[in-house]
Order: structure tokens, then sequence, then C-alpha cells
């Protein structure tokens, strides 16, 4: 006996140290060594680990070590409720053992008799593993040959063994759950950013060696953002990951898919073929698989009718380029799709990365401008019947140092894509103001007026409305005699918002006009609900005036509708006395065009307004 106690030691002093020195991915080894070594030095029949759901609510037979000629159960040991494991679960929750040492003395009524009797087992153990007072799972041992009795020495030395092997399991968890967060997007569980890098590193790799074309496909999600603002974070997160298990169960097998960011995807596959014809249609064959998954996809169609993706790619051979350089290419094709109204498949070429270089380069050049002044106010008169300047609409010029004098489209489209255009429209609402502070100072100027147009990055800033308030107390000018000039467009994202914001400055005295009225999304209840001053006839109503009677009745309705509203109506693009008559004759009051003049710098300007202010233009 004295000998059985010295080897039961011994093996549980060996086990330890195995535990203790194996590493996380040894540990499922260490588990069944261990079983196997403890099973056949008590001569039992089955040695195993039970592992808890982390709500406890199922357990399963994760581990298992069955003596010769004894039928394996853990295929039939699977997600078995809690429920079904009795008092013993209780027992165990509170840390404690189950030893039976003689099943034979159970009532023969009572559950447990009847499941262990029904496996012919005589005598069994069960340790709980504890991590922290928490169950995460059981260590038992089955005899079914034999009744076995369990010294509270051995009992302690298994309790030990079961604390190795609830270390070694939750050390496993730990670091599987870490090499997760490191390699594998939370959302969807596929691989980040990270991951997809060393993968594309990898490929080049590989291709430098068999000198096949890899493909690199950029994916985007059409129209996500309007899914997230109207059914909230957790609903797109849960189509991010549908769609990532759409695009994973079509995916060629090899190829590699992670979410990139915010609802992008990269697809890395090779395409066993050196011949770039070949390796298009590959990519065209791929791409269709994912649009027809998503589209077919039952789970995403009942969160949103219609789920599309735009899909980038570029092909290479070889690890020439730069990574970064590669997914740049892929996005920028994908961009090309969206441009197009998304739902399809573009390849880049050399022709998309001139053009991204000459973006970038537009981007360090409005910095530039910005920081040194290169941007210039200009002013076009506005008038009011018989030939008054009231003030004018301020129109942005840049005055480039190797280019000279650029009007507004060669560079506020792109303003507006990189939203550089909220610190140009701040620049521009700046300098306007501060130009209206001279004139207050000035008789023959104090009361003209100048508008000046917002963007919709600009209004979208949250503090747009204090930055314009800082800018009044800082030039210290009338509020009355500034003018913003907002478009139709902008009211259909945020009416209310907008709205609000509206409010706020009317109430400090600044007065607001609806730019292209006509050409957009307004109602009147639009119309009805925001606290405008004027509103603008759009040019291209005002340019075939007298030829188009479609846009006439158009040009009447706006005047007449501004007068039943109480509004001032200004017509834009006025270039002849034909146009300004019928204008006046409709009842129109208020213009601005080319007949009068044309967009003037500051100086220019203010010899116009001498020269004209007061003369009677005779229509």
């Amino acid at each position: 006996m004295q000998d059985d106690s010295v080897a039961f030691f011994q093996l549980v002093a060996a086990i330890s140290a195995d535990f203790a020195m194996c590493a996380a991915s040894e540990v499922d080894a260490v588990i069944n060594d261990a079983l196997a070594r403890i099973g056949t030095f008590y001569c039992s029949d089955r040695s195993y680990i039970f592992l808890f759901s982390p709500d406890l609510a199922t357990a399963s037979n994760t581990h298992e070590w069955c003596a010769a000629g004894v039928p394996p159960q853990q295929a039939n040991l699977q997600n078995l409720s809690s429920a079904e494991l009795g008092h013993w679960f209780a027992t165990w929750q509170v840390g404690n053992s189950t030893v039976i040492t003689d099943v034979a003395a159970l009532n023969h009524a009572s559950h447990e008799y009847q499941l262990l009797a029904s496996q012919g087992i005589k005598s069994l153990l069960m340790i709980p593993l504890r991590s922290n007072s928490r169950l995460i799972g059981m260590f038992g041992i089955d005899m079914v040959s034999k009744i076995q009795q369990w010294p509270d020495a051995e009992i302690a030395g298994l309790t030990l063994i079961a604390g190795n092997i609830c270390g070694a399991l939750l050390r496993k968890q730990a670091e599987v759950k870490a090499e997760s967060l490191a390699f594998y997007d939370p959302v969807t569980g596929l691989a980040n950013r990270h991951l997809m890098l060393d993968r594309i590193q990898q490929a080049q790799l590989q291709s430098n060696r068999n000198q096949f074309y890899v493909a690199l496909l950029f994916i985007d999600v059409d129209d996500f953002k309007t899914l997230n603002d109207s059914l909230g974070f957790s609903k797109g997160d849960e189509v991010l990951k549908l769609i990532g298990q759409a695009l994973q169960s079509v995916l060629p097998q090899g190829d590699t898919i992670g979410r990139f960011s915010a609802d992008e995807f990269l697809v890395l596959s090779e395409m066993f073929t050196s011949e770039r014809c070949k390796a298009v249609q590959a990519v065209t064959d791929i791409a269709a698989r994912f649009q027809h998954a998503i589209l077919d996809c039952p789970n995403l169609t009942a969160i949103r009718a219609k789920n599309t993706i735009s899909i980038g790619c570029t092909l290479f051979i070889g690890g020439q380029q730069d990574t970064n350089a590669l997914i740049t290419q892929a996005d920028l094709a994908m961009y090309q799709v969206k441009q197009a109204g998304g739902d399809a498949l573009s390849f880049f070429d050399m022709e998309l990365q001139h053009q991204a270089d000459r973006r970038l380069i537009l981007a360090h050049e409005l910095r530039r401008a910005l920081n040194e002044n290169q941007f210039e106010l200009f002013y076009q008169p506005q008038l009011v019947h018989p030939g008054l300047v009231l003030g004018a609409e301020v129109l942005l010029r840049w005055r480039h140092p190797e280019h000279g004098l650029l009007g507004p489209d060669a560079f506020i489209k792109f303003a507006e894509e990189t939203g550089l255009i909220v610190e140009i429209g701040e620049y521009v609402l700046l300098h306007a103001c501060k130009q209206l502070a001279i004139w207050q100072h000035s008789p023959g100027a104090a009361r003209l007026e100048l508008s000046v147009n917002i963007s919709a990055k600009q209004l979208k800033q949250r503090n747009f409305s204090e930055r314009v308030l800082d800018i009044l107390q800082q030039t210290n000018i009338d509020p009355s005699v500034l003018k913003l000039e907002l478009t139709e467009s902008m009211l259909v994202e945020d009416f209310d918002n907008v709205v609000t914001i509206m409010q706020v400055l009317q109430a400090k005295g600044i007065r607001f006009a609806l730019d292209d009225f006509g050409t957009g999304y307004s109602s009147l209840v639009y119309l009805k609900r925001l606290p405008l001053y004027q509103l603008k006839v759009d040019r291209s109503f005002v340019a075939d005036l007298l030829t188009d009677e479609n846009d006439q009745a158009i040009a009447r309705m706006i005047i007449l509708l501004g007068q039943t509203l109480g509004l001032e109506v200004m017509a834009e693009g006025v270039e002849s006395v034909e146009q300004l008559k019928t204008l006046l004759h409709m009842g129109c009051y208020h213009y601005q065009g080319y007949y009068f003049s044309k967009p003037l710098p500051l100086n220019e300007f203010e010899a116009y307004v001498a020269k004209v202010s007061g003369a009677f233009l005779a229509p």
C-alpha cells in the first residue's frame, strides 16, 4: 500500500511538471496523456474532461481516455443540459467533488443510479474544474470492472491535477483569445487588417517563385451608411457578419478573405496562371459569385431588400510593389465602381494611379493655399430694380503660384470629396466678414450685403453655428448684412437639424437664401418651416427663359411662390436685357448675372459700386 501511495504521488508530481512546462499549443496533448496515465494507474475504464458553456447551461465531453475494449462515449456526450447532471452540478458549483464508491448503494429509483447503472459503472470520482470561484468544467474517472475506494489523500492529489488541467485550459483559452484579437476581426471572425497584410506579403513571395498572377480584391458594401443610420450599429454589425459569411461561402479554396475596415473587405486570390487575360476572367467569375451570394442570402434580404457590393481589383506578379500600394490600387478601382453607381467590378490601371497621384498633389497644394492665403474672394454684384447695387455674392478663386488664377471648377469638387471644403468654407466666411467690417466704416459702402455659399459638409459640423457666431463676434459686423446661401439638396438628409441651425443664426440677425431653387427636392412643407429670407431662381431656368415655355412657367411659379410666402426672389444668370425685361414683367426685381457684371476682384467691385450705384437701368 505504501508503494502504491508513493507511486501515486510520483505520478501526480510528474503530471504537474508536464503541465507546468507545456506550451499552449501542447495543452490538449498533455491533458490526453494525463488522462491515460491516471486511467492506467487506477485500472479504470474511462477518464475524461467535461467543459461547460460560458453560461453554464450545457456541458460537453472535450477529452477522453478509454481502456482497451471500452467503447468511447465522447461523441454522445455533447451539449448536455446542466439540468441532466442533477445535484452533482450544484455540488461542483460550490467546489465539492462527487465521490461514489459503490453505485449499487445509491437509491435505485434515483436519476443518478439509473444513469450510472445503465452504463455499468460501479464507482466514479468527479472533481470540479474551477477558476476564481467560477465553474468551468469537470474531471472524472469511471470504474466498470471493480469498486474503487478513493482515499482523501488521493482525492487531494487528483484535485491538484484538476487544478493543473484547469490552469492549462485557461492559459490556452487566453492565448487563443489573444491570437484572435491580434489576427481576426471581432465582428465578422474574418482575418483582420494585420493578418491580411501578412498574407499579401506571403502571396507576393509565392508569386515571385511561381510567376503566377495574384488578385487583390477590395470590396465595399453599397449604401452601408444609410443602413447604419436607419437601423443602428448593432444591425449594421449583423449585416457585416452575414456578408462576410456569404463571401466566405463561395471563396475559392486556399484564398483568404478579411475585413479591412468599416464596411470594407479584402480578398486575396492566387490565379495559378501567368496569363493576364485568364486571370481577369477568373476574377470576373469570382466577383460574380460574390455578388450572387449576397443577393441570394435570405438573412440579408430579411434586413434589407437589396444588398450589393462594389469590387475593385488589382492583379500583380511578385513582390515588386509595396503592400499598401497594392491595397490603394484595389481601393482606387473600387472607387471607380462607386462613382458609376456601385454593384460592379473594376480593374486597376495606371491611369487610376496617375489620378491618385494628382489628387495627392492637389490635396497638398490646397492645404498650402490655405496656409499661404492663395485664395482670393471675388464679388459678383447683386442688384435691385431700378439698378441699385445691394451687395454681392462671394465667389472663390485660387491664385495658384504656377497655374495662375483658377476658378472653382478646378478644386471645389475635390475639396468637397476630401473634406477640405470645411476649412475652405470657413476661410471664405471669415474673409467675407472681415470685408464687411471694413465697409461698415465707409459711408458709401456701410450697407453693402454679402452672400456666402455654405457647403453641406460645413453645415454638418457639430459646431457650425458656434463657429459662425465666433466669426461675427471676432469681426464685430452687423449680422443683417450677412446672407448665407444653402442649396436644396442640403435639406434632404437632416432637415430638422438644418432648421435648428438656421433658427439659431437667424435669431442673431443672419439671413438665409435658398440657392438653385427648383432643381432639387424642396417641398412646400420645407419652405414653410425654413426661416428663409430669399429664393434664388436657378440660372438654368433663366438661360432659356425666352425660348422654353416650361422654364418660363417654372420661373413664374417660383416668383409667385416667393411672393406668397413673403420671400425676396432673386434671379441668377441674367445675361441679356430681354431676360431682365421678362423677369421684371413676372415680378422679379432682384438679379445678378453677366449682363450686369462678371465676378470681380475687390478693387474692381468697389469701383463698379461707385460707378453704378444710383443709376437707373431702363429696360
